[in-house]
């Protein structure tokens, strides 16, 4: 009994404290694995410095427990609609937390219920651990003793979030394992990430694997050398034409699903296109959304492979004037003399575009975030409203000047629930799942079945312009949807395939003149073009004067055809891990690497 009178029990919760927050936090992600310990040294810092802020502990428990609850319901909310947990980059979004609830309003709800128990659960912990510390409240005695703890714990939060690239090696080599992974599949979603390092530690590393370095070896001279030694391509087929450009949100042809039967095609038209136009497999560096890192890919040919999951160039790197100097295809097409022109169906600030828009010079852009509700077709504004502007547009193009017009649509975008829609122009007549994945799949296959007829209706208006017009049509990604999970499709036994399927949209390009030329190519040699190339094949073969940038990209096409940072493919249809290429495969993804940092970075 004297032993137990000696123990001082306010040490004891100050001191277990931290690890209650940190397994509450944790309560979801249970495997921990050796990360814990990186979880376990952000939390004690990040608490022992309040601690020395307040000098007291119950203060400083109060506002640990407030910003890591606060943290926590926002990370289960996001994973319930992108599979994704909050991220350290989730902060730059503060300013699109309006636009971003009014698109998943309807679903909100929802999960808030599914979240309930859990949430109240911590909470309720959280709230007993915050009694129990004003109870048990420490102050420090000595000054001496409180700025110890302050600079030691301020110490170590500077060496662990400072971008000091050997400590960032040396942490996501030995933690985090990033030479030896060999199931990428379980980290392509951020719940996998998180499930194999933990959420805390999930958090952390993607922030560390997100940090953009010098690549090794890096050489101005030898890339200045390559770009202007790029081969020039003769086959000008394009000419000068107009530019359609329908970035379709999360269109994927849902008619490659056998698992799932519908009472009619859901992409006939866009099937039947194929074989007049230029169709391509893509990989998306994008799965469920952030479309604006699409976008970048598409209108820069950067590529999202040399930046992190939660990485956005267009919050991350528009923010100075050298941007005004960085590749994009609006620069190429205004120095050739097109009029060019965006129109989002979104606000300006979503993914900071706005301000983007602005490095790339456009001579206009029209934000449309909200439509009459005549112009919407379930929550959001329909493909139909979007063609007619873009055919409104063309009709009324005063001149010969060819015209760049690019819009992104809305109408397919989440949430996919049966009540979506008033009526449905298809219906599922064979399925194997569950009511809940049949309602989810035929809310999205609705979307997609608009999208496919609006491309046919926009096709059949080129075809009789008396202007030479291109229409470039792709989806950004697939849709985060459960039921995907629990198909065959997505998960067969070759892993390399199942990551390539997740992240694999398509693209074609239809022609109101004759590209049969470019269609033999297409169909024999070149098959497969990521979005990051999608641009540079449209500039290489049009009959205008084009940076080297472009040329040199180009020219990586044969080699690596398409790609993200989990796979790649060759024009021959081969998957390999990005981490893992060889040879001449490597040799460009590595030059590359340099060539954007040169770019975009520098």
């Amino acid at each position: 009994m004297n032993f137990l009178k000696k123990i001082n029990y306010k040490l004891i919760v100050v001191l277990l404290t931290p690890l209650i927050l940190l397994l509450q936090f944790e309560s979801s992600f249970l495997l921990f694995y050796k990360t814990i310990i990186l979880s376990l040294i952000i939390i004690y810092a990040f608490y022992f410095l309040l601690v020395a802020i307040f000098n007291n502990t119950k203060w400083a428990t109060l506002l640990a427990a407030t910003f890591i609850y606060i943290i926590y319901v926002i990370s289960k909310l996001k994973l319930y609609f992108m599979n994704e947990p909050i991220y350290f980059a989730d902060f730059l979004y503060l300013n699109n937390t309006g636009e971003i609830f009014s698109i998943v309003d309807d679903s909100f709800s929802d999960a808030i219920i599914s979240q309930i128990i859990n949430f109240i659960y911590v909470l309720a912990i959280y709230i007993l651990l915050v009694i129990i510390n004003f109870k048990c409240n420490i102050k420090f005695k000595s000054h001496n003793n409180k700025m110890l703890v302050l600079s030691t714990s301020y110490i170590i939060l500077l060496i662990m979030f400072l971008p000091i690239k050997p400590v960032n090696k040396y942490i996501i080599n030995n933690f985090y394992k990033v030479n030896d992974r060999k199931d990428y599949l379980a980290i392509t979603s951020g719940r996998m990430y998180c499930y194999n390092f933990g959420h805390l530690a999930g958090i952390y590393g993607d922030y560390l694997e997100s940090r953009v370095y010098k690549p090794d070896n890096y050489n101005t001279k030898k890339i200045e050398d390559a770009l202007k030694n790029s081969k020039t391509e003769t086959d000008k087929t394009l000419g000068t034409p107009n530019i359609i450009v329908v970035f379709s949100e999360s269109f994927w042809d849902i008619d490659q699903l056998e698992e799932i039967e519908f009472d009619k095609p859901i992409t006939s038209n866009y099937n039947k296109l194929k074989d007049e136009g230029l169709f391509f497999e893509m990989i998306s560096p994008s799965y469920g959304g952030i479309s604006a890192n699409v976008e970048f890919e598409f209108l820069t040919g950067g590529s999202l492979n040399y930046f992190g999951r939660s990485f956005v160039p267009y919050m991350n790197l528009y923010k100075n004037k050298k941007y005004y100097n960085t590749p994009n295809i609006i620069t190429e097409l205004k120095n050739a003399g097109y009029y060019t022109k965006i129109v989002p169906f979104t606000s300006s600030s979503l993914f900071n575009c706005g301000k983007a828009y602005k490095y790339f010079k456009i001579d206009e852009t029209e934000f449309i975030p909200k439509v009459k509700d005549k112009y919407k077709k379930g929550v959001n504004v329909s493909d139909k409203y979007v063609t007619d502007k873009i055919i409104n547009e063309f009709k009324n193009k005063k001149s010969n000047t060819p015209l760049f017009y690019m819009t992104l649509t809305m109408q397919s975008h989440m949430p996919y629930r049966y009540d979506k829609y008033d009526k449905y122009d298809i219906k599922i007549v064979n399925s194997n799942l569950d009511d809940n994945y049949n309602e989810e799949l035929l809310s999205y296959a609705q979307g997609i079945y608009d999208a496919d007829k609006e491309l046919a209706r926009l096709y059949e208006f080129i075809k009789t312009y008396d202007e030479p017009t291109i229409i470039i049509f792709y989806g950004d990604h697939l849709p985060f949807i459960n039921a995907f999970e629990k198909l065959n499709y997505f998960n067969t036994n070759d892993d390399k395939l199942n990551v390539f399927r997740k992240y694999n949209t398509e693209s074609l390009i239809l022609a109101n003149f004759d590209i049969s030329n470019l269609q033999e190519e297409n169909k024999n040699k070149l098959h497969y073009l990521g979005p990051d190339l999608l641009s540079a094949y449209i500039l290489n073969h049009m009959d205008i004067n084009i940076s080297n940038y472009y040329k040199w990209l180009y020219n990586t096409k044969s080699i690596i055809g398409a790609s993200n940072r989990f796979v790649s493919v060759d024009q021959n249809g081969n998957i390999y891990y990005t981490e893992k290429l060889t040879g001449k495969m490597k040799k460009i993804n590595d030059f590359r690497e340099m060539v954007q940092y040169k770019f975009f970075i520098k």
